[in-house]
């Protein structure tokens, strides 16, 4: 028999799938097994979190970097009286200390290890001292749950998944993984404004105008907090109601006055 050579077909060096189908299942096959063992870790270290000596989470504050003048941080023995009457009811394993920042802007944040700073446009803003119990009793849900820890944690984890996918993959990665982190953020942020109501109901007997401070922060768009860290006041709202209503926590009593104007 005679052998007749021919050359090859012209899509012997094509593959059979769409390329960008090929890169489309690459990054599917990665980003799965990156979340599966990103997921793993997070488990691990919320355990560590959780189990974490109160000591240890005091001694972590000096590691933390805030940008603001620390110099000028004030102090306030109603701020300490009004904190320590709420830590009773709050249980928490360490001693709580409140501080004033000289800052006109409407915000209130809490550092690991028992810190709380409110800004004076915030305290500004209020309008009884219930007011003011449910900004306090917020934060120390965070100290309650170690939000604080977790959260430092998690970044600590974007950060090992970008340097070790490189930049290209890991920085996608990283953004559908932040995405997810934000959805917790914001879970914990409304387990905060249940922690607050549950310690308001304890130490004074009701959790009259503990709403109050969101219902006049409310700008009615819930659009612009998807992608942010705090739900939307109209959700944190609602979520705060029905609490109250599921808890059965009086609301008829008349909220205490402030006894200090700041």
């Amino acid at each position: 028999m005679r052998y007749n050579s021919k050359l090859p077909d012209d899509s012997v060096n094509i593959p059979k799938e769409n390329f960008f189908l090929q890169m489309l299942k690459l990054f599917a096959t990665l980003a799965f097994f990156s979340f599966l063992i990103y997921s793993i870790l997070k488990i691990a270290l919320y355990f560590v979190v959780d189990n974490l000596p109160p000591s240890y989470e005091k001694k972590l504050t000096t590691l933390v970097a805030i940008d603001m003048d620390i110099d000028n941080l004030k102090s306030s023995d109603y701020l300490d009286e009004i904190t320590k009457k709420i830590s009773q009811c709050a249980q928490l394993p360490y001693d709580i200390k409140t501080f004033i920042i000289p800052d006109e802007t409407l915000n209130a944040f809490a550092l690991p290890g028992g810190t709380i700073y409110i800004t004076q446009g915030m305290l500004k803003s209020l309008k009884n001292q219930n007011e003011l119990v449910s900004i306090i009793g917020h934060e120390m849900g965070h100290f309650k749950n170690r939000d604080h820890l977790k959260g430092f944690g998690t970044k600590l984890l974007f950060s090992l998944i970008t340097l070790s996918l490189g930049e290209g993959y890991g920085t996608i990665l990283n953004t559908t993984l932040d995405i997810s982190n934000i959805k917790y953020s914001q879970s914990a942020e409304l387990e905060a404004d249940a922690f607050s109501l549950d310690v308001m109901q304890c130490a004074y007997g009701n959790v009259s105008d503990a709403t109050t401070l969101f219902q006049r922060m409310d700008d009615g768009d819930e659009w612009n907090y998807f992608f942010t860290t705090h739900p939307a006041f109209k959700k944190r709202l609602e979520q705060m109601q029905e609490r109250i209503k599921n808890k059965g926590y009086n609301t008829k009593a008349v909220a205490t006055p402030l006894k200090e104007k700041f």
